[in-house]
């Protein structure tokens, strides 16, 4: 019976194992999937593992990633790499000096005793890391700087700096401040002379440049980009230097022709430029140089109280050589006319002003207009628009007195109808008074019962031409 019970209850088992190999039999497979992964896992994360700590052992010896020493990436490097690639970078090392409008010059490093020199800085940093951090610097970067990797002799390098062909002090040449060039003919302006950049060096600069340069292994220094020069103090970009050669333009750039009649004289800044100076950048205009141009051309275009010459009524021609009749610049206005138009910068073409006018430009300032008086003759002829209107004998000043009529060329002061000339001890009434000289004038004189002849030599009036009422009404 308990044999038997024990076959039933084994029977029992196996049926289960059976059965669990149907449906649930799955279950177990896939049990054993997932386990497998899972061991796989287990063997990658094993792997990232020792990679890890592979590398880690690694940066025990050798720097951490992304690391610079004095601007040489060192990363993975050990100490003695470092030291060999330092050596090697100095096999044949020379270094470039290129300066302004100088050849390039070479320091090898003989000249100065450059070489390399360890103190055991190196590993000292080494030995300062933790290799585990090795992931960390992936994603960063450290850089150190240490001096005693390179070593040269300074006084030598100075001495090499000093026998420069650029730091000769005999040969350089001092910088040059743009400034206002020289007037140009060509163009009627001004113009900015460019700044000369010179070639003075600054001794102090181009030591730290060139030294700079040997502690870097650098192969090539250019001074100017170190700013080892010397800088003019204003530059072709002024804003002071670009408006005064504007402000000198604009007095250069004035045009005046002065007309008289047919002729006519131009001003520009050929003359107006000897006029300027400046002063504290500012255009100081010479106002007494405009007046002696003005005063210039009055000299040259003035006709009054200069001789004239008339072909006269019988034929032959004369000289009148005294007279203010004529053109007669008003000196003091002109020149304030001018002197407003060269500092506006204007251009004009315009007449001067005048004191007084003649009656034509060109050869005879008189023009065909005009009283010829003869005093010899004692005759005049009254022209208007070059025909004659009336002619005339007439009683001039008494010579015998001193009262002469002065000779000469004059303009009508004016014309005046009843008037009452006045002089000492006398009130003399005439219709028709025309003034020329002063207190001289043409005049009736209904008191003479005769004209002409020789009558002014003891008879004569107190200077002026005594005429037929006639005679003076027409003129």
């Amino acid at each position: 019976m308990e044999e038997e019970k024990k076959k039933v209850e084994a029977g029992k088992l196996r049926g289960r194992s059976r059965r669990q190999q149907t449906v649930p039999g799955k279950k177990k497979i896939l049990f054993r999937t997932v386990g497998a992964v899972a061991a796989a896992l287990v063997l990658a994360a094993g792997a990232g593992t020792g990679y890890y700590f592979i590398q880690a052992g690694r940066y025990e010896t050798a720097f951490l990633p992304n690391t610079k020493i004095n601007g040489m990436n060192v990363s993975g490097k050990t100490a003695d790499a470092v030291k060999a690639a330092i050596e090697n970078s100095l096999s044949g090392y020379a270094l470039k000096v290129v300066a302004r409008e100088y050849p390039e010059e070479v320091i090898t490093k003989e000249e100065i005793g450059l070489h390399a020199e360890f103190d055991g800085s190196l590993e000292e940093m080494i030995n300062a890391q933790n290799p585990r951090d090795w992931i960390k610097c992936l994603g960063t970067s450290s850089s150190h700087e240490i001096g005693t990797m390179i070593v040269f002799d300074e006084e030598k390098l100075q001495e090499k700096i000093a026998g420069l062909a650029c730091m000769n002090p005999e040969t350089m040449r001092e910088p040059e401040n743009a400034t206002v060039s020289e007037y140009q003919s060509d163009t009627k302006s001004y113009q900015v002379t460019p700044e000369d950049p010179g070639t003075e060096l600054i001794a102090a600069n181009v030591e730290k440049a060139v030294r700079d340069a040997v502690m870097n292994l650098e192969t090539e220094v250019d001074l100017e980009a170190h700013d080892c020069y010397t800088k003019p103090a204003v530059k072709e970009d002024d804003e002071g230097l670009l408006a005064l050669v504007s402000e000198l333009n604009t007095y250069v750039g004035a045009a005046v022709t002065h007309t008289f009649g047919e002729a006519s004289q131009v001003l520009d800044g050929d003359t107006i430029h000897t006029w300027l100076s400046v002063e504290d950048r500012t255009v100081v205009l010479d106002e007494s140089q405009v007046a002696a141009y003005v005063k210039e051309l009055a000299g040259n275009y003035d006709t009054a109280y200069k001789p004239k010459t008339l072909k006269t009524s019988y034929g032959d021609t004369v000289t009148i050589s005294r007279g203010n009749y004529g053109w007669r610049i008003n000196q003091s206005a002109e020149t304030a006319a001018v002197t407003a138009i060269v500092k506006a910068g204007e251009k004009q073409t315009r007449e001067p002003e005048y004191i007084q006018k003649g009656a034509s430009h060109g050869e005879n300032d008189y023009g065909n207009t005009y009283v010829e008086v003869n005093l010899t003759a004692q005759h005049l002829f009254f022209y208007k628009n070059g025909e004659l209107v009336v002619e005339s004998d007439f009683v001039s000043g008494n010579e015998a007195r001193g009262w002469a009529t002065p000779a000469g060329a004059y303009p009508l002061t004016y014309k005046q109808r009843n008037a009452v000339l006045k002089g000492e001890n006398y009130r003399t009434p005439v219709s028709y008074w025309m003034p020329f000289n002063g207190g001289i004038g043409l005049h009736d004189a209904a008191w003479r019962g005769s004209f002409g002849g020789s009558i002014y030599k003891t008879s004569g009036s107190l200077g002026c031409v005594n005429l037929p009422p006639g005679v003076a009404k027409t003129i």
